[in-house]
Parts: structure tokens; sequence; C-alpha cells
């Protein structure tokens, strides 16, 4: 299993295509997603609203903007438990 943070904007299509990314990896990796909108957290969308997408997972790692695939691999292959 695979714990990451998932921070989003509603409308943003970089954030889609992550989204789709990563719902088609649910299955092989068992991701538990959270996911936070950052246009509902004025403190969020500060921090992230230049690089959204982001993923945020457990060893304090992130990938971010536009997300390759093999990036994505490999950083749930690092944070599975």
């Amino acid at each position: 299993m695979v714990r990451l943070t998932f921070y989003y904007k509603g409308g943003c299509w970089l954030c889609d295509t992550a989204e789709e990314l990563l719902n088609g990896l649910m299955m092989r990796y068992d991701i538990r997603i959270d996911k936070k909108a950052i246009d509902s957290n004025d403190e969020l969308y500060e921090l992230y609203r230049f690089d959204i997408p982001v993923f945020e997972f457990k060893d304090g790692s992130t990938l971010h903007g536009r997300i390759k695939k093999q990036d994505l691999l490999d950083k749930l292959e690092e944070n599975k438990e």
C-alpha cells in the first residue's frame, strides 16, 4: 500500500491528467489518496498555486506540475508500505 496526499484545484487540466494517471495505477499499488483542494484553503492556495498538481508522499518527497509516469512509478515503489 502507498499513502499520498494529492493537492489539486478544480478545473485544472494538469490535475485531471495526474489523477487519471494515478487512478490507472491504484490496483497495482493499492494507493490511498488524501485529496485536498487548494482553492478551499488560503494557506494551501498560497503554498501550491503555481505547482499543482502535487503528489506528496510519506517520505516527504513530492511530484508536481507535469508529472511523468516513470517518475510516479519510481515514487510509488520507494513509498510502498
